[in-house]
């Protein structure tokens, strides 16, 4: 007998609306280990830097204020996205959602298991494009849906407001990174940094194969060195462990590296208003389901100030 999954993939929808929403953000687990997560973002986000010379100084009687307090603001947004797809959910039967087992699984189970995959396939794209995303409204991708970290830095390069002369950018890129000299490099970028941001306990970020090739330089360098305990390299040697090595894959392709703290690094969603939402219903060929999504999502730096953070334009 057939099984209709029809009726139980529309009730899934209904009845695990919260977990089918939050299966995004979990698919984002291998960013939010490094980044911060931030809720209840619909549209633009503030964040910036304070900019004041308080300090204490020998007591008088006299006020003798004085003003030198600023912001400088720093803007990022999230943006609202959808997902439609139709299927027909007899053509899955049989595939891994059925797979032989000593107890066969239920019609709920399964349409379960499906309307969960789906929303796991909308995180896994937001994980994919999170560095690379251009923000592009007619677009039919998540690559269109918002600015990943990379658009979001070459806009703050043009606009100026990450520069050498801010101290907060180093450009690399006449000499490309090698197996040869990538440890060098990654050690310049720190030493480099503000002395406030290479005293807190901070992260940079790199593609994986920047992370390999300094895993090789470092093979090379110090393989037969009597501290040299494991060949995988979790911090960034030179750094008494306050640098930790962050690789990803999704900066595959990328032109920067970034050295910067875990608090700075911003993914904004919603997760608490009703106008996000998730439906599975029927459509107009009875055959057939929809998988509707719409949700929140985008990427941002909570400040540029100097003392956070430091990019690095690279090539290979």
């Amino acid at each position: 007998m057939a099984i209709n999954i029809n009726a139980e993939l529309i009730a899934a929808g209904t009845k695990y609306r919260k977990e089918l929403l939050a299966m995004p953000v979990a698919a984002l687990a291998e960013l939010l280990a490094h980044m911060t997560l931030k809720t209840g973002i619909q549209g633009k986000e503030v964040g910036g830097e304070l900019l004041t010379d308080a300090e204490l100084r020998p007591y008088r009687t006299a006020k003798d204020a004085t003003d030198n307090t600023s912001i400088v603001p720093y803007e990022w947004e999230t943006f609202l996205g959808d997902v439609v797809k139709e299927f027909d959910p007899n053509a899955i039967l049989g595939t891994l959602y059925t797979e032989l087992t000593a107890k066969k699984p239920t019609e709920r189970e399964i349409a379960k298991k499906v309307a969960m995959r789906m929303a796991e396939k909308v995180g896994e794209a937001l994980y994919n494009n999170a560095f690379s995303a251009v923000r592009n409204a007619a677009g039919n991708a998540t690559a269109d849906l918002f600015n990943g970290f990379d658009t979001l830095t070459a806009a703050a390069v043009v606009a100026n407001t990450v520069s050498v002369a801010k101290g907060n950018y180093v450009d690399m890129v006449v000499t490309p990174f090698t197996t040869a000299n990538v440890g060098d490099k990654l050690k310049a970028i720190w030493r480099g940094a503000d002395k406030m941001l290479k005293k807190q306990k901070s992260k940079m970020f790199v593609p994986v194969s920047i992370l390999e090739m300094y895993e090789d330089w470092y093979q090379i360098e110090h393989g037969t060195a009597p501290f040299n305990k494991e060949f995988e390299q979790t911090f960034l040697i030179g750094t008494r462990r306050k640098c930790e090595l962050v690789p990803l894959d999704n900066m595959e392709g990328g032109d920067y590296i970034y050295l910067t703290v875990k608090e700075n690094m911003k993914i904004g969603v919603d997760q608490e208003s009703d106008k996000e939402n998730v439906r599975i219903r029927e459509c107009d060929n009875p055959k057939m389901v929809q998988f509707f999504m719409m949700a929140y999502f985008g990427v941002g730096f909570d400040t540029l100030n100097k003392e956070f953070i430091k990019v690095c334009k690279y090539t290979v």
